[in-house]
């Protein structure tokens, strides 16, 4: 038992130790039992107020920096170079000289393209003027014969009259009727009255007046009227016949194949005669930009890395008279005697202008239609951030492979992510570019959409999603407590989402909840302001 008066003898130093012992001992007693005894802290989250604002929708994407303009010069095969006055890399200024040549070597070439262009139009011009005449002469034909059917129809109605009324000769008193009969079956059998049969028939009847009766009648006796039908109809079967001719002639297909092979064989000397006044002349830049690509070597004949025909395709145009022997065989022989004149030829300097710098890429069906041209935008290289604008917005689309993963964030307010083959192109403009801006380079781009002001806010850090279906945890000042709200979003923003239902203005919302928050949880709240 410890005795009380024994602690009077103790020196003030034991004294000391003792009490401080028992009172470090008390310490740890008390820190054993805080800890094991304690409650559990409420977990900390911040919180923020719902409130009205605005919404700044934007579009992020990536794409590849192109040239506002690439000049491509190109060389025909054989031209002599005499100087090289730049190499690839080198920068360059509008009006400086960048390669010389001797053009006399495609002297020949240029008289060939000259020649067939000559012969293409000759074949047109001869063809068209066979169709001028042929339409011409349908003309004078379709105007007689409607004249010549109208007479042939008054013909036939004469001689059926005739028939009908049993028409004879005159009575010829005491004649040699039998000679007059047999004269007159002579007559009928060869169809018509020549001279001598008339004149024989005049002696046969003996007197002028008689002579003149018998010839009226037998002029106007159905044999006569059937001899001129027959004239009559052989005139309109000629008419028809040549109609038909005319008809055939009067068709300018041939005249309109010739004409397209002139035409084009008249594109094709003058594109040749421009690119060789172009060589003659000396190639100078037409604007700043850097040089990517050179094929010329001074003192040397120029030959394209890839050769590009100087003539253009006709051979669509046999296909399309390929049913026609006789066309064919005369197309195929127009475009034999004009092919002579072909000089390959091929790029012989590239120059990518820095007057302006673009940035291209391709979106899904769901993005187009919150683009429009104006739009502003950023581009950010690995550098640095520059202005843009939305330049061009394509109105049709192009088939790709690719998924557009900018447009999957829109899942969250209600959309669909864009997962289509169809895209269309977009192009934004930098407005200030400079040397950090590599041509052919990825960057990443934004663009400032839809933009909306006085509704309500709420963060996008507050909003998880589960089955579809966004909800937040709302949190109750009072009660310390949380509870679980399902919310409808509208426009989004990079932070922010338009709130269209579900929460008011003043009511708090937790940030970043974790998985294990639940409804009726207790949490210390933090403003987030």
């Amino acid at each position: 038992m410890f005795d009380l008066k024994r602690t009077k003898n103790w020196s003030k130093k034991r004294k000391l130790f003792v009490a401080v012992s028992v009172v470090v001992i008390a310490g740890l007693l008390a820190l054993v039992l805080y800890s094991n005894f304690r409650p559990e802290p409420d977990p900390a989250y911040q919180v923020a107020t719902i409130a009205r604002g605005s919404i700044q929708s934007t579009f992020e994407t990536q794409g590849t920096v192109e040239s506002g303009a690439t000049e491509t010069f190109t060389a025909v095969s054989g031209v002599q170079v005499l100087t090289v006055n730049v190499a690839v890399g080198d920068r360059v200024e509008a009006g400086q000289q960048l390669a010389t040549f001797d053009v006399s070597p495609l002297q020949d070439e240029l008289a060939a393209y000259k020649s067939a262009y000559t012969k293409a139009k000759a074949s047109y011009d001869e063809a068209a003027a066979a169709v001028e005449k042929a339409e011409s002469g349908l003309k004078d034909v379709n105007a007689q014969i409607p004249t010549l059917e109208k007479e042939v129809s008054a013909l036939e109605k004469q001689i059926e009259a005739a028939e009908n009324a049993g028409d004879s000769l005159p009575e010829t008193g005491g004649l040699n009727a039998e000679a007059i009969a047999a004269l007159l079956a002579e007559i009928r059998e060869q169809g018509g009255l020549t001279p001598e049969q008339l004149e024989q028939l005049e002696q046969l009847l003996g007197t002028a007046d008689g002579a003149d009766a018998v010839r009226e009648a037998l002029e106007n006796s159905v044999a006569a009227k059937t001899v001129e039908l027959a004239q009559k109809r052989a005139q309109l079967t000629a008419l028809e016949t040549q109609k038909a001719v005319y008809d055939a002639q009067t068709d300018d297909t041939i005249a309109e194949l010739y004409r397209t092979v002139m035409e084009a064989k008249k594109a094709d000397y003058d594109a040749f005669s421009d690119l060789v006044n172009s060589l003659k002349a000396g190639w100078v830049a037409a604007a700043d930009g850097i040089v990517t690509e050179v094929n010329l070597k001074a003192g040397e004949a120029f030959v394209p890395t890839q050769s590009q025909s100087g003539a253009t395709d006709l051979s669509s145009l046999l296909s399309m008279v390929s049913g026609d022997a006789d066309l064919s065989e005369a197309l195929s022989g127009l475009l034999s005697a004009t092919g002579s004149a072909n000089a390959t030829r091929g790029t012989g300097l590239v120059i990518e202008e820095y007057g302006a710098l673009y940035v291209s890429f391709t979106v899904g069906k769901y993005d187009l239609p919150k683009l429009s041209v104006g739009q502003s935008a950023t581009v950010t290289s690995v550098e640095q951030t520059y202005d843009a604008t939305v330049s061009y917005v394509s109105a049709t689309a192009n088939a790709t492979s690719g998924l557009d993963i900018s447009s999957l964030a829109s899942s969250l307010t209600g959309g669909s992510g864009s997962s289509s083959s169809n895209s269309a192109p977009v192009r934004v403009q930098i407005l200030e570019p400079d040397e950090g801006v590599v041509i052919g380079f990825d960057v990443d781009v934004s663009i400032d959409t839809e933009q909306i002001q006085d509704v309500l806010v709420l963060p996008v850090a507050a909003v998880t999603t589960e089955d579809g279906t966004n909800y937040v945890f709302v949190y109750d000042p009072e009660t310390k407590t949380v509870s679980r709200r399902s919310v409808t979003l509208g426009l989004a923003s990079n932070d922010a989402y338009e709130l269209l239902d579900g929460l008011s203005a003043g009511e708090q919302v937790v940030l970043n909840p974790k998985a294990a928050l639940t409804d009726g949880d207790k949490i210390d709240a933090r403003s987030s302001d």
